[in-house]
Formats: C-alpha cells, structure tokens, sequence
C-alpha cells in the first residue's frame, strides 16, 4: 500500500535548500524559465534520451500529438533513433498514429533555443511562439503557436535518482497552455485547423519504470485557470510499499497562483476493467490545502482515448508470456472536470475539460490503486 509523505517543516527547509543548490548547479533562473530551456539539454552527453512534446485539441473535435524524439526512452544509452511519432484523432473518435525513424545523422538540434531537426520534420521557438512542421507515413501538420500561461518547471526541473546525481529525469513545460492554427494533412487532403495546445520538453538517462509503479498525469484549461497535476507512486522497496509524490501547477492567466505540490492529495474510486485486464479510476478528487487557501478538483466520466500496451515491441510469440511476469499498460482520457478554488485572494468554481493519463508500469497489485 502506498503511502503520502508528511512534509514537516524540517523537510520543507531542506528541499528547498537542495532546490536553490540545484538552480545554481544547473544555471537557471529561479524567477522565470529561460528560452535556452527549451534547447538540446543532452548535446553533450551520449547516454541520455530527449524528447519535445506537443498536444493540440483542435476546434473541430480532433486532436493531434506530434513526438520529436532523440532515441527511445528506454534505451538510453543506446545509438540515436531520431523519431517523429504523430498520433491524430478524428472528430469521431477514430486513432491513428504514423512513426517516421531516421539515422543519427537525421538529426539536429540547438543548444540556444528550441530549434530542432529530424529528417523533413522541424520545430522552432522561443516560449512565446513555435512554428513547427511535421510529417510521417500519410499525416502531416503545420502549426504556429502562441503560448497563453506562463512557462513553467517543476522546481530546478531536473530530478536526480540517485545520491551520486549521476541517473536523473527532467521535465520543463514552455507551454502550459497557448493557441495553436494551421494545417493538418491526412492521405494528402489538407485543412485549416485551430484549437488550443499544451507543450513540454523531457530528458533523462534513466528508466523510470525501474523507480515508478504508475503515475496520474493531466493537464486542463478551465476557465482562465491552467491546470497541471501528477502524483507518481514509487515501486515497493524492499516489501515496504510504494510512496506518493505530487506536482501541482495553477494559474490564472499570467500570473501563477501556486506550484506547491506537497498539499496535494488524490484520491481515486469506481474502478473498471480496461484494455490489457489493468483497471481504470471513473472518479478522481483532487484536494490541495495550505495556509494560504484551498483547490478542489473533481474529474468525472473519463472517456478512454488511447490505451498502448507497453510490451507491444515485443515479438507476439514472446507476449503472453512475459504478461506473466509484468503487464505495464498506458491509458490516456479525457473528463469533465470541476474547479473550485479559494486561493490568495482568488475564488472561482469553472467546468471544463481535463487531458490526463494513467501509466501502469507493473504486473498489479498497488499498481491499479
């Protein structure tokens, strides 16, 4: 069983010590996140994985994810594989995803900004705006974008996993919610598109499945709040039980209303049956309680948009076998979500729509909670 970390105010004094230590050894700003950010974060190192990540819900119905990735993430240090992956859903629900993989040489990338290159595929920006193309098999996309939330990172946005600081993962998010138009191109007939889209950049040299037994991770606009919330649960250590761990980002606007996420608490309840024989929560409640105010968030009627089983690069024949042994699924929906917030002076209840995703690392047991 799982169990929540009691942040003590000895604890809170620590991390954030360790937190200013890490702005510095990494260079960063701690008042805002810098274009660089958003730049090759590995270029001098060979064993670590990087990828830039973009999710557009468009007005009329579909969506797309456009992958721009260095090498698969859980081959670190193997050889480049530049991808390009494209997933498109249709207005009516159907999925469709097209991967283009090239040699090391496809790829290229700048230290100072984003501006990246795999193969005929290409993004540039600078936080404010990207311009991006992309193609693989018969989807293709032509966006611009123009973010609309501050960009953010969680703490000095890198993680370390180990008490050397040798096997880290990092997260920034240049864009936690902007406006996206363009073209997307299915089979060769093209259409203008527009709708909304969120933006993050990851990078590492560590396999998280070999800390993490699963995660929650959604982001919502709702309202004039932007919304990015996760709680990742360890895998048991030494028969002890996995522990919790929170990230929480709200704003309103420009300005951001917190990114505390140690008062966040989830709980989950309603489970199903999903794909695979894993299980899915129908209900979440969010809390978040502090000094200084409160959030509640209620996700309800998820809608099952994608689910990936992550063996399926395994031979078939191999399959059911190794599911014996492991069974790590990916679920990704979208929900009605309710807000409520009373926060520094700020108090609003909003509905809307959240994007989350559930990832299921091993066989079960705490897994599905």
């Amino acid at each position: 069983m799982a169990t929540e970390i009691e942040i003590t105010d000895e604890i809170r004094k620590k991390m954030a010590e360790d937190n200013l230590a890490a702005l510095k050894r990494e260079g960063l700003n701690p008042d805002r996140v810098e274009p660089w950010e958003d730049g090759h974060r590995t270029a001098d190192r060979d064993d670590a994985f990087e990828w830039w990540y973009f999710d557009a819900q468009l007005d009329d119905g579909s969506a797309v994810v456009i992958t721009y990735s260095n090498k698969p993430n859980t081959k670190p240090a193997g050889p480049l594989v530049p991808t390009v992956l494209i997933m498109r859903r249709s207005p009516e629900g159907e999925s469709r995803r097209e991967t283009w993989k090239g040699k090391p040489e496809d790829f290229k990338a700048s230290k100072d900004a984003c501006d990246v290159r795999i193969g005929s595929s290409w993004v540039k920006g600078d936080l404010d705006t990207y311009e991006l193309h992309a193609e693989a098999g018969d989807l293709s996309a032509d966006f611009r974008i123009s973010r609309e939330s501050p960009s953010w990172r969680p703490g000095a946005a890198i993680t370390y996993l180990d008490p050397e600081k040798k096997k880290y993962f990092a997260w920034v998010v240049p864009v936690p919610y902007g406006s996206v138009e363009g073209t997307v191109s299915v089979g060769g007939e093209s259409q203008q598109v527009k709708g909304t889209v969120y933006h993050d950049h990851n990078w590492g040299n560590f396999m998280l499945a070999k800390m993490l037994d699963h995660w929650y991770w959604g982001r919502a606009h709702v309202g004039d709040f932007t919304i990015i919330f996760t709680q990742m649960t360890t895998a048991s250590i030494l028969g002890f039980g996995g522990v919790k761990l929170h990230v929480f980002f709200l704003s309103k606007g420009e300005d951001i209303l917190t990114d505390d996420g140690f008062p966040l608490r989830l709980t989950t309840s309603d489970f199903v049956e999903g794909p695979g024989g894993r299980t899915y929560p129908t209900k979440l409640d969010f809390s978040w309680e502090a000094e200084e105010g409160s959030v509640v968030m209620t996700i309800r009627n998820p809608k099952m948009i994608e689910a990936l089983d992550n063996l399926s690069d395994i031979p078939a024949v191999l399959r059911p076998l190794v599911h014996l042994v492991t069974n790590p699924y990916y679920y990704d929906f979208e929900a009605d979500m309710e807000l409520e917030v009373d926060l520094k002076g700020v108090k609003a209840k909003e509905k809307g729509r959240a994007i989350y995703e559930q990832m299921l690392f091993h066989k079960k047991a705490s897994s599905d909670e």
